[in-house]
């Protein structure tokens, strides 16, 4: 199969050229710039949360310092929002468009429901539903300006420095540096905190190396040394994130999308040889580690590497995830319709880990059937086109949603995280490359 190139990854984006000597061109060539900056600061700060870094900060309420600045990037964000669809009608086509118009259809959800949102969090769950209706309609008008590629660079970036910054933090000890998280009554495991819940962490790290490995097949041009350095140290800081953040849901999520991203390459005898290594390596080195630490019963030492506390009923209930779907699915049902409001799971799931943990679990308890419908065709769809093109980069963002939302909300948090902002962006780009095919048929057709 043909590997991509650049020119097939971004011909569904049509960048506006700023026409010079204009007030027109001055403002597209603002929006140019304004757009990739806000993108990766949405990509480094909006992960941002040292309240959740401690077992007791999980429900993330209050004004402080990280949200007073997502807050304010929220509003920036907005207004290029606002303006550009004022200001562009292709945003507005763009919107129009399936599955743009689900994406529409989802904010409003949001926006309606948050009407009859849980008290406590009223207003937190409203900011939410608007902050989510902006960023869709902001990663709209981003598209329309800079290219598909270009943006996945801008999330790279950011998905970079907030690793670095973590890592400065969690060398430099703190309170928020390590996560102790409790298992049982004796119990502790600490995990790797400093910016943001262990999982958020582990997160971004299989986040990192997804969008890197993914704009490494659609390059056009051989690598440099600089570039091969570059790739190097992303792979090295977001692996060692992953490592130390014992996230499995991340490193899951990361092997699943990595899979996705190189599947064209394992059709052939070579590919196939590489990946039965790498699997009976994984196998092999947890063998390995099972048999050097302690204990007598073999079998018990190999489930210890895949569990933090070595009991196997640890892996059967997916990490206690069964008891929080099953009590999150209660809380639905009373509320079938409604929901209960964006963020409003951090206080009543505050004995149940404070997340549905489930994508579609999310969208029903947090504004109920329709928007559970809407996320529901989103994600049939994303599954649907991955397995229709040839793009490796939207290949890999789907298997990502798709296996990290069966364990991880994932998607359509109060800020956006990196994960909502690649769905987003391939979501809305294939919207064009979907006209673009229908109106070639037309013409065909009518010739």
């Amino acid at each position: 199969m043909e590997e991509p190139t650049d020119q097939d990854f971004d011909e569904h984006v049509e960048p506006l050229t700023p026409s010079p000597n204009s007030e027109h061109g001055v403002l597209e060539g603002s929006f140019a710039l304004a757009c990739p900056l806000l993108l990766m600061l949405a990509a480094a700060l909006n992960p941002l949360d040292q309240s959740d870094s401690t077992p007791a900060g999980s429900a993330g309420a209050g004004l402080t310092m990280e949200v007073a600045m997502k807050l304010l990037l929220s509003g920036a964000v907005g207004f290029v929002a606002v303006l550009g669809w004022m200001l562009c009608p292709p945003v507005r086509q763009r919107l129009a468009k399936f599955p743009g118009w689900i994406l529409v259809a989802l904010g409003g959800v949001f926006l309606v429901t948050s009407a009859a949102a849980y008290g406590p969090a009223a207003t937190v769950s409203r900011a939410a539903a608007m902050i989510s209706c902006l960023y869709i309609v902001f990663i709209a008008v981003t598209l329309q300006f800079i290219s598909l590629r270009q943006s996945l660079q801008c999330v790279l970036v950011g998905l970079v420095l907030h690793l670095i910054a973590a890592w400065c933090l969690y060398l430099g000890g703190g309170e928020t540096a390590v996560y102790q998280e409790e298992l049982g009554q004796t119990l502790i495991i600490e995990r790797m905190g400093s910016t943001a819940h262990p999982n958020s962490l582990g997160r971004i790290g299989a986040l990192a190396i997804l969008v890197c490995l993914g704009l490494w097949r659609t390059r056009t041009r051989p690598l440099t040394p600089t570039m091969i350095a570059t790739m190097g140290f992303v792979f090295v800081i977001s692996s060692a994130t992953i490592f130390e953040s014992m996230s499995r849901t991340a490193l899951v999520s990361c092997a699943a999308s990595v899979l996705a991203v190189m599947m064209d390459r394992l059709t052939n005898r070579r590919g196939l040889a590489l990946g039965l290594c790498g699997v009976m390596g994984v196998c092999l080195l947890m063998l390995t580690i099972g048999l050097l630490s302690e204990g007598s019963d073999v079998s018990s030492r190999v489930v210890a590497v895949g569990t933090k506390t070595g009991d196997v009923e640890e892996l059967t209930s997916v990490t206690g995830r069964t008891e929080i779907w099953a009590e999150a699915i209660r809380y639905i049902a009373q509320r079938p319709l409604t929901g209960w409001g964006l963020n409003s799971a951090p206080l009543l799931l505050e004995d149940f880990s404070h997340h549905t943990h489930n994508l579609l679990l999310h969208a029903l308890f947090s504004a109920g059937i329709f928007a559970g419908i809407c996320v529901a065709v989103l994600i049939a769809w994303t599954v649907y086109h991955a397995f229709t093109v040839v793009d490796p980069m939207f290949r890999g963002i789907a298997a990502y949603i798709c296996v990290s939302g069966l364990f991880e909300d994932t998607a359509f948090e109060t800020f956006p995280f990196a994960s909502t902002l690649l769905w987003l962006l391939v979501l809305l780009a294939a919207s064009v490359e979907m006209s673009k095919s229908e109106e070639q048929l037309v013409g065909d057709l009518t010739q």
